[in-house]
């Protein structure tokens, strides 16, 4: 069992709460937020600087592109991007798994615990190969 406080808890479902305490099970379930510290053991408290709030939902990417990241140029339009995706298959398979490795790890590390990875079919210069994890989901319970 922990008892986790912060400056701020944003519980989504009541107004946020100043120095407020979420318990959570041995299962990463919230069981109970107390409004203030006084209503828990303070030698159980894990005290953070900052907020807690519910983990982010990324409801839309394409992790099967992520190796074009920083290849175009912002604020060009829409002929550039054109350009950069036909240039998706010129990338090894390692060079895009390593890619789509990285940016998942990018997300877990900003807080994003649910992902729907929109993935289309693409191909490289080594061989065909059909890139179709649908759902790309993964949970953080740290």
């Amino acid at each position: 069992m922990r008892f986790l406080s912060a400056d701020w808890i944003f519980p989504l479902h009541i107004p946020p709460i100043k120095n407020g305490v979420i318990q959570v099970s041995e299962t990463g379930e919230i069981i109970n937020i107390f409004h203030n510290t006084d209503q828990v053991n303070v030698t159980l408290l894990e005290i953070y600087d900052g907020i807690l709030c519910p983990g982010f939902v990324n409801a839309h990417c394409h992790l099967e592109l992520s190796h074009l990241f920083g290849i175009s140029e912002k604020k060009k339009g829409l002929i550039n991007f054109i350009e950069v995706i036909r240039k998706r298959n010129s990338f090894t398979k390692t060079q895009i798994y390593e890619s789509i490795e990285l940016a998942e790890q990018n997300m877990i590390n900003n807080g994003i615990v649910q992902t729907n990875s929109i993935n289309t079919n693409i191909s490289n210069k080594d061989n065909d190969y059909n890139y179709n994890n649908n759902c790309n989901n993964h949970n953080n319970r740290n």
